[in-house]
Order: C-alpha cells, then structure tokens, then sequence
C-alpha cells in the first residue's frame, strides 16, 4: 500500500506534534523521508525457536534518515491514525 500525500502529511505532523524532532541517531542529520507505505511489526509473546506466522503486530510508519539510511518505525496506533472502527 503506498500512502497518498495527505497521509503522509498526517503522519508527518503526528510525529512532530509528539516531539519526535531529534536528529538522526546514528550520523546526527537532520532531515528524514516518510517511506511509502507501511510495515507490521509482528508480536510474539512465547519464547520458541518456531517462527510463527500470523498473529498480533503493529502497523508501523517507516521513517529513514536522508544521510546515512537509518530507519526508525512509529507505531500508527499511538499517533492516532489507525481505523479502529474495523
């Protein structure tokens, strides 16, 4: 799923209004893109050596340092843009 601009303008100022406005923790950069589309982070809540597929996760928005490549995730839930009507 790719986001549309009003998406990722919405994500974008759910993450500053949070105060997530230091530089990049890995080369000091500032500037940071909004990949397209998201990623679920899955949640395992047993300790195995299965691999299990399916289950619990959490949508993430995908932001990567313009530098150096750094990715860090937002979870959407906490920046209040998930549909929880569903």
């Amino acid at each position: 799923m790719k986001f549309d601009q009003d998406t990722k303008q919405k994500i974008a100022k759910q993450i500053e209004a949070k105060g997530a406005l230091k530089p990049c923790a890995r080369c000091g950069h500032q500037n940071f893109s909004l990949l397209d589309g998201f990623v679920s982070l899955p949640l395992s809540q047993e300790v195995s050596n299965n691999v299990v597929i399916g289950g619990p996760s959490v949508p993430c928005a995908v932001v990567a340092c313009s530098n150096c490549g750094h990715i860090d995730f937002h979870a959407l839930g906490a920046l209040g843009l998930l549909n929880t009507q569903k």
